[in-house]
Formats: C-alpha cells, sequence, structure tokens
C-alpha cells in the first residue's frame, strides 16, 4: 500500500503548505491595517487565490483517496479531517483578505490612534491559529488545553476593543466611517477564532479519535 501512504502524505503536506500560507496572509493583514501598508494589503488579496487553489485540489485529492481506497480508521480520520480543516482554513484566509480590502479602502482616509487596538486583538488569534495549526503539522493534541483560555481572552479583548473605538467616534464625529472600518476587522479577528476553534476539533478528532467540542 505504499502508493496509499504516498498519497495520504502528499494531502496532508498539501494541507499544512495551505495552513502556513493562511497564517501568513493573517499575519500580513493585521500588519497592513495597522501600518496602512497598501502594498501588503495587496499580496494578501492575490494569495487568496493560492488559498482558493490549495482547497480544490486537496478536496479533490482526498475524495479520491476515500473513494480509491480502503484505509484504517487512522487513516480515514487524517482524511475526514483534512476535508473539514481546509474550510476553516479557507475561511481563516477570507477573513485576511477581507481585512486587507479595508487597509486598501481606508488608504486615502485619515487614521486614528484607535487603530492600534487592532493589534493585541490580531496578536491574539494569530497566537491561536499558530497553535491550532501546529497540532494539526505534528499530529499533536499538546497545546491543545490553553485554547478554550486564548479564545476567550480573544473575545473579550474585541468586546474591550470595540467599546474604545465606539467611544473614540462619539467624541470624534468625524471618524465615524474609519472606525467602522476598524470595528469590522475585530469582528473579523474574532471570526477568526472561531475558525481555528473549529478547526481544533476536527485535529482532536484525528488525534485521538474521540470527539471534541472547544469554545
Amino acid at each position: 500500500m505504499q502508493r496509499f501512504e504516498d498519497d495520504v502524505d502528499s494531502v496532508f503536506k498539501d494541507t499544512c503548505d495551505m495552513a502556513d500560507l493562511a497564517a501568513d496572509m493573517l499575519k500580513r493583514a493585521v500588519r497592513a491595517i495597522v501600518d496602512g501598508d497598501v502594498g501588503m494589503a495587496e499580496s494578501v488579496i492575490a494569495d487568496q487565490r493560492r488559498i482558493d487553489s490549495y482547497d480544490d485540489s486537496i478536496e479533490e485529492s482526498a475524495i479520491r483517496i476515500l473513494t480509491i481506497y480502503q484505509p484504517t480508521a487512522v487513516d480515514t480520520r487524517t482524511v475526514a479531517t483534512i476535508l473539514k480543516s481546509i474550510t476553516q482554513l479557507e475561511r481563516i484566509a477570507k477573513y485576511s483578505t477581507n481585512i486587507a480590502n479595508a487597509t486598501k479602502y481606508l488608504s486615502d482616509k485619515p487614521s486614528f490612534e484607535v487603530v492600534d487596538l487592532i493589534t493585541p486583538v490580531g496578536d491574539t488569534a494569530m497566537r491561536l491559529v499558530d497553535l491550532v495549526i501546529g497540532g494539526f503539522k505534528d499530529r499533536s493534541v499538546e497545546g491543545f488545553p490553553r485554547i478554550t483560555e486564548i479564545d476567550d481572552s480573544l473575545d473579550d479583548a474585541m468586546v474591550v476593543s470595540i467599546s474604545r473605538v465606539v467611544e473614540f467616534i462619539n467624541t470624534h464625529e468625524n471618524s465615524a466611517d474609519v472606525c467602522t472600518y476598524y470595528i469590522s476587522v475585530l469582528k473579523f479577528l474574532e471570526r477568526v477564532g472561531d475558525h481555528a476553534c473549529k478547526m481544533a476539533e476536527k485535529v482532536c478528532f484525528m488525534v485521538t479519535g474521540k470527539r471534541a467540542t472547544i469554545r
């Protein structure tokens, strides 16, 4: 069954590459919105095509494996996890693209200091994504007990940051248009955390064979 093992290894590697790209897009998107870096934002938007290509090719390969071979329970869990995980990775990349598009829209608008509130929320989202992707790549759930705590921290940071942005709008009416985009970005980052948690649940199933709910 060497061909089968090679095929599973290949699709697993492609998923790791897709995960690395999605994580890098998130990092660049956060940096772009905070720094007002349109060039970096455009690089994120361009990479969405690569994510979509990974999504299509990995799905096709995974389905072919399940159709042609009769994998063991462990291998079936791996392929099933890949099929679920690429959906979560695509959504993480899409939210990164949304942040990049916001950067482009704001490029000719004034910047306000509350944009810095995005950084701690973005850092927490990136930490969560990196943890989950690391678990997938290592086929390990060793660090996963921290996920709920990190996700709760992300949710709390988003709520606090949005409240501070709203307060800023109330005292700086001319900031409403720009700051509304900042609020959207903060919500995008919270959604990134949700998708990372969903992926973590599938990784738990892949590694342990047991269903888990991570929220």
